[in-house]
């Protein structure tokens, strides 16, 4: 917890005092915001990415082709072995659904299209590694599936759920990130770099200010 408080002792004379009271409190404001989404960013960066490519083919026609990044942050770094994109069928025409992962890539995976189960249960594409799965800190991209667009607009992003291929349990979850948007992830430590050095700017502008400020000299 940041516990910000100002002294209630009287400011210097003149104007001095009562901006860099002012400038306090509009730091202590500012600082639990700063440290929160400093956090939620750090957060962000300790999960799996998925991002995917939409390439239209015609009318309401697309496919979907995804890169998947470990950055070991599954099971202490373990690599990913089976993680499902979910579907909503109301979006999706789930019969179109159709699996168009190059020959090279889909013989070092089982894929299967699941079914959904409309509304509570989306469908799935589902994708086991038969040898040995995505390592962490590296990239397996190619992964595509074709379908027909049944919402507003053009396709976006999914669900994506990742598994233990031994155990089915659930490890990690979030949505998938389009390529073409993408910005690169800041890590944990450059998070915390940034937040500390925004403290020590201001505490250093704050106390030059000080320096500055003639002292008021009494009578």
């Amino acid at each position: 917890m940041v516990i910000c408080s100002v002294s209630p002792v009287a400011p210097p004379e003149g104007e001095d005092g009562t901006e860099r009271a002012v400038m306090l409190l509009r730091l202590c404001k500012f600082t639990p915001i700063a440290i929160l989404l400093l956090s939620t960013q750090a957060f962000a960066a300790g999960t799996t990415t998925i991002q995917y490519s939409l390439v239209p083919l015609g009318g309401n026609v697309y496919r979907y082709i995804y890169s998947i990044t470990n950055n070991g942050s599954v099971e202490d770094g373990a690599p990913i072995q089976l993680f499902d994109t979910l579907f909503d069928t109301s979006l999706y025409q789930e019969s179109s659904l159709q699996i168009v992962t190059p020959s090279s890539l889909h013989s070092q995976w089982s894929e299967v299209l699941l079914s959904g189960v409309p509304p509570a249960i989306p469908a799935a594409y589902d994708a086991l590694a038969l040898q040995g799965g995505i390592a962490a800190g590296t990239t397996v991209t190619g992964f595509s599936v074709q379908f027909t667009w049944l919402g507003p607009g053009v396709p976006g992003v999914q669900p994506f759920q990742i598994y233990d291929p031994t155990s089915f349990q659930l490890v990690q979850s979030g949505q998938t990130s389009s390529s073409s948007l993408s910005v690169p992830a800041a890590s944990t430590l450059s998070l915390i770099l940034l937040g500390v050095g925004l403290v020590l700017t201001v505490a250093y502008w704050m106390r030059m200010q000080d320096k500055a400020t003639p002292q008021a000299t009494s009578r």
